[in-house]
């Protein structure tokens, strides 16, 4: 199996962010005989990075606690597989006190480039707990160009749109009930987070999209003629309503900069599907992932179609490139996690700034090598910085600006 499925699965379930198929999976894959070098592996190391414990513990307090995990599996769903093979005490224990351990901590962050490298308390950081994470908040414009802020408002019809009602059902998503829209004037909306922000949308046909921070998408209160165009930035995951006869359209700036006119935008074309588009202007390029059903990604006269789990990347040059898309990675954002497979402190730390709302500052060069990890976006910033300082790389807050050096031995 894929080794970053288990360690995705893992850390979803330590910060009760699975989904009760997930959790089910992950049950069934520790398990497996097969997976036990990877999960010692995995335990062994983040357990030699996070432990903090001043004591052992005991045999009886290990079982206790493993016990009550295996317990907690049997109630999340009927009949689901729990450990039941042959086990010594220190693989049951290591078990129990790693995941307890790392539900506390929220995290794990490793150096691909330097595998011994440790975390460990005895490096103090020059660091506070000002900063949270970010959360559900953004702001609507409508179609006279009146703003709503959507993070203080309460449930319920907050306006209508020409025959369309916009309704905010909770502190995190907003849904347009077009009523007889048929044949009536296009009327437009832009749903907008800030940095740190994020919300979900419920379009009048039925489909649905989440935008992640520094985000923002433009679309009809209510879907008339022959095509579905939304228009975005940042990043967003769809789940598009099927309607052969209405093909759904998303038009987003090409990673070569300029206005979103025909020459210079890009466009995902869709029946139905359910697919990821990252369009972030301070990004090398903007990134398509497809995880169900088929999409075109089009720019000029160019044209690609994926697959299931593919990508296709337009790139600062104009050129469509497809390959396998890190999926589990990709999606990390939507799930409540940052998943960093291989990346340099810059694609990094671009993510972290948006999520926090914080400028990032390098001081001298700027830290080498690739960092692997998962961590949850529900930490605040400290705790995130303190997971990843480790190796070459020192940070530093002061006021919402973090400090980035290289730590010189």
């Amino acid at each position: 199996m894929d080794k970053s499925r288990l360690a995705y699965l893992f850390q979803a379930y330590i910060n009760k962010t699975a989904t009760p198929a997930e959790r089910d999976e992950f049950m069934q894959l520790v398990e497996q005989a097969e997976n036990d070098e990877q999960v010692k592996s995995l335990l062994t190391s983040t357990w030699q990075q996070h432990s903090t414990l001043s004591q052992p513990i005991d045999e009886r307090k290990g079982e206790e606690m493993l016990a009550a995990i295996l317990q907690q599996g049997k109630s999340e769903k009927p009949g689901a597989v729990i450990m039941s093979r042959p086990a010594s005490w220190w693989w049951r224990s290591a078990v129990a006190a790693a995941i307890l351990l790392f539900a506390c901590i929220g995290g794990y962050l490793w150096l691909t480039h330097q595998p011994t490298t440790q975390l460990s308390g005895s490096k103090q950081l020059p660091l506070n707990d000002t900063i949270v994470p970010g959360g559900n908040k953004a702001e609507l414009t409508l179609a006279d160009g009146s703003k709503l802020l959507l993070d203080s408002t309460q449930k319920g019809t907050l306006t209508k749109q020409g025959d369309a009602r916009v309704i905010n059902l909770n502190t995190a998503v907003l849904a347009y009930d077009a009523g007889k829209a048929t044949g009536q004037e296009v009327v437009y909306n832009t749903l907008a987070t800030p940095r740190g922000g994020q919300y979900q949308l419920l379009l009048a046909d039925g489909t649905k999209v989440w935008l992640n921070a520094s985000s923002s998408i433009r679309f009809p209160v209510a879907f008339t003629g022959k095509e579905r165009n939304v228009y975005i930035t940042g990043e967003a995951y769809f789940e598009v309503a099927k309607n052969a006869a209405m093909p759904f359209k998303v038009h987003f700036p090409s990673a070569t900069g300029g206005p979103t006119d025909a020459g210079k935008e890009g466009i995902v074309e869709v029946l139905g599907t359910h697919f990821n588009i990252m369009a972030y202007e301070d990004e090398r390029s903007v990134n398509t992932t497809l995880l169900e059903g088929s999409v075109s990604v089009s720019k000029g006269t160019q044209y690609k179609i994926l697959k299931p789990g593919q990508e296709g990347k337009i790139t600062q040059t104009g050129d469509i490139r497809t390959g396998i898309a890190d999926v589990e990675a990709v999606m990390a954002w939507k799930n409540g996690l940052f998943q960093f497979n291989s990346l340099d402190i810059e694609r990094i730390m671009r993510q972290v700034a948006r999520w926090y709302d914080v400028e990032v500052v390098y001081a001298g060069n700027i830290p080498t090598g690739h960092f692997s990890g998962i961590v949850n976006r529900n930490n605040n910033i400290t705790q995130v910085l303190k997971i990843m300082q480790a190796g070459n790389v020192n940070f530093k807050i002061a006021g919402r600006k973090v400090i980035v050096s290289e730590e010189h031995r």
